[in-house]
């Protein structure tokens, strides 16, 4: 990837980060017992459709929503590093979680510390670097076709 992409994803990991600081560092634990109730009435119907039940149980959303928040942040992070330094984005994903989650634990008394959210902080982060991998892949094939067919 080029200097330039580098330092477009560079900008869209610092906003993303800005973004996630925003919800992980909220004094109180935000209140989304509507919103899980919205999703648990949407997905309702689909259970007799062999959804599988236990999607609609707040844990599971909550790990969820821990995993897709990360994902950005491994994804972006892969992309605004050089490519032989790909497995930084998803220790930083890892470090960043255990900050944000001691942090929880010792200053911000109307949250809680939860290994779980750590873990889905983690595979979001993975997945996010595996993503960007993949994506870095496919460019370079076809930056290799485009030249082979214009030489």
């Amino acid at each position: 990837m080029s200097l330039s992409g580098r330092r477009l994803a560079a900008l869209g990991l610092a906003a993303c980060l800005v973004a996630v600081a925003a919800v992980v560092l909220w004094p109180t634990h935000p209140q989304v017992g509507g919103l899980y109730s919205e999703i648990d009435r949407a997905l309702a119907p689909l259970v007799g459709d062999g959804l599988p039940p236990v999607l609609l149980h707040t844990g599971v959303l909550e790990f969820g929503g821990n995993v897709v928040m990360f994902l950005p942040l491994g994804f972006l992070g892969t992309l605004a590093l050089r490519r032989s330094l790909w497995w930084v984005a998803p220790l930083a994903c890892l470090v960043l979680s255990c900050g944000i989650e001691l942090t929880q634990l010792l200053i911000l008394t109307g949250r809680t510390f939860s290994v779980r959210d750590i873990v889905g902080n983690t595979i979001g982060g993975v997945i996010g670097t595996a993503i960007a991998i993949g994506a870095r892949g496919i460019a370079r094939s076809v930056a290799r076709r485009r030249s082979v067919t214009a030489g």
